[in-house]
């Protein structure tokens, strides 16, 4: 009897990608197009369109790369446009928490290539399951840069699968699959909702700056919000009691000496406690702007085989085309 080869059959995971990508055109997370590379099923282009959130109304391009252990090992996703995000790896150089690097699970987290996007904090059944992650979150600690030179995203080998994956998949029944759509509907949620931000540790970081500036952001919107109920609250209360403004300005100057004292001792912090105050609003802005400049637009996306191109149409033309299809999805209703 011919034995079962399931976990050797690299074209049966390329039919599978297929009939994912098929799926997609039935359901695919709202703001993301994709296309495929002919002759190549496990290379897919993507444009997502940020339409709400903090990096709202970015138009960013990336690629997906699916290893032949695609399920049980994570596809390489790389972003060829140039934007400041906690998960996404500079383009020209590797940010790494220094704990991570010289973690002994590294093995199991291979460093990304420039553009690459961390998938370890959406699915650390990837990367060796949540415990190793929050191990490593624990002992973080400032993030170092070092310079690398730029390469091709199809130079990157892709990740290795663990070791104790070496099982037959056909007898892999207690590992959970992810599908292309998880995948794709993550990627956009860490773009278009600041808690999925805000969740991200600092071990599963792409780009340890972006990290610590954005939680810089958030501290101080918090701080921001604060301000507003209380001053709304004592709007809300129609009192002449002086005493109590005088007490307000007291702690108002108490908060201003805080605020010197902590400029103060900013020169002796280490690098991860650096002043982040206003980074991550001017990268992201600067960012978010250049991906809507004609040139990023409907110039070269800088990624040899992208299946995805933009063209500058004029209004009319759109309002055209737009009602071509709606013609066609009436009729097909």
């Amino acid at each position: 009897m011919t034995s079962l080869a399931l976990g050797h059959l690299p074209s049966l995971w390329r039919q599978h990608l297929l009939s994912e990508f098929a799926g997609l055109k039935q359901a695919c997370p709202e703001g993301v197009f994709v296309s495929l590379t002919p002759g190549e099923p496990s290379l897919w282009s993507a444009v997502l369109f940020v339409r709400h959130g903090p990096y709202a109304p970015a138009v960013l391009r990336f690629q997906i790369m699916f290893p032949d252990a695609y399920p049980r090992a994570p596809p390489l996703v790389t972003f060829s446009t140039d934007i400041f995000h906690p998960l996404i790896t500079p383009l020209t150089t590797h940010m790494y928490a220094a704990s991570v690097e010289s973690d002994k699970s590294t093995t199991e987290r291979p460093k990304l290539p420039p553009g690459g996007f961390s998938l370890e904090h959406g699915f650390p059944e990837w990367f060796g399951g949540p415990q190793r992650s929050e191990a490593g979150s624990r002992r973080s600690k400032s993030p170092s840069a070092v310079s690398t030179k730029s390469s091709k995203r199809r130079s990157m080998k892709p990740p290795p699968v663990p070791e104790k994956d070496n099982l037959p998949r056909y007898m892999q029944t207690d590992r959970r699959t992810i599908s292309t759509y998880s995948l794709l509907k993550y990627i956009r949620s860490t773009f278009d909702k600041a808690e999925v931000l805000d969740a991200v540790p600092l071990s599963a970081a792409g780009n340890p700056g972006a990290w610590h500036a954005w939680r810089t952001h958030r501290r101080k919107q918090e701080k921001v919000d604060e301000k507003k109920t209380y001053r709304l609250s004592r709007l809300s209360i129609l009192s002449g009691d002086t005493t109590r403004d005088f007490g307000s300005e007291r702690g108002d100057g108490a908060a201003e000496s805080d605020a010197k004292s902590i400029t103060s001792s900013q020169a002796t912090r280490e690098p991860g406690e650096w002043n982040w105050d206003g980074v991550w609003e001017d990268r992201v802005k600067k960012g978010v702007a250049s991906t809507l400049t004609e040139s990023v637009l409907y110039g070269a996306s800088g990624i040899s085989d992208d299946m995805i191109h933009f063209l500058a149409l004029e209004e009319g033309t759109i309002e055209a085309v737009k009602g071509n299809l709606r013609r066609t999805l009436d009729a097909s209703a």
